[in-house]
């Protein structure tokens, strides 16, 4: 026996919770968006596609199509993303746009997209060992709440770039939130994540590297992390 063993058909589905907690903090979306309940829709979802590319996506090597088809999915859902924010901020390019008509295009992209990717997680975790799925579930967490909080469609998802651009807008979307006045856009992540899964990071209940589920710094442009803040 190995020190590491692959467990395939494994129940213990730590990332998946993370994940399916994500889905569910977004349900469906309305049909007419506010302001606020749409910049919220727009962190999170932005914030998960982010965090999926960055942590998850890497260990799907072994199965290119369904990785390629989560990729080109997710990066249409970031384009209505992307027309939903300029709607809401009243940009001239997507003004004569109904929000009704902007939202339904983001619907029915988001259920194209999720059975996708719910079939690309559970691949990784079937062919991952538990504790290896902990980190992940662990990584994923860290992502989703210092990752960009709004969409680029146009961004790098692998290479040496993809890092770059993952901490590049997580820093500056942030920021640009706190300009723009979006009260707490990107501030619940961490809320609704630890309390997946009964508060615990992953299937083995141990906490994360500080000592709290999902509080150890984002790894930097060179793949360092930062300190917390």
């Amino acid at each position: 026996m190995t020190a590491n063993p692959v467990l395939p058909g494994a129940t213990c589905r730590a990332l998946s919770t993370f994940i399916d907690t994500t889905r569910d903090a977004v349900k469906e979306v309305p049909e007419v968006v506010d302001p606020e309940t749409g910049y919220q829709v727009i962190a999170r979802l932005s914030g998960h596609l982010a965090a999926m590319w960055r942590t998850v996506y890497p260990r799907a090597a072994g199965e290119r199509q369904l990785r390629a088809e989560c990729l080109g999915r997710a990066r249409a859902v970031e384009w209505a993303l992307r027309q939903l924010e300029c709607r809401l901020a009243g940009e001239v390019s997507a003004v004569r746009l109904s929000v009704t008509a902007v939202s339904t295009a983001l619907a029915r992209n988001l259920d194209g997209y999720w059975p996708a990717e719910r079939a690309l997680v559970a691949w990784v975790e079937d062919r991952s060992a538990a504790e290896d799925m902990d980190g992940l579930a662990r990584d994923y967490q860290r992502a989703m709440t210092r990752g960009p909080t709004r969409p680029h469609p146009r961004c790098p998802r692998s290479g040496p770039l993809g890092p770059i651009a993952f901490w590049l807008h997580g820093h500056w979307d942030r920021l640009l939130d706190t300009v723009d006045s979006r009260a707490g856009v990107g501030q619940d992540f961490r809320a609704f994540l630890t309390h997946s899964g009964s508060g615990q990071p992953g299937t083995s209940g141990q906490p994360g590297p500080s000592g709290q589920p999902g509080t150890s710094g984002q790894p930097g442009p060179s793949g360092k992390e930062d300190p917390q803040a």
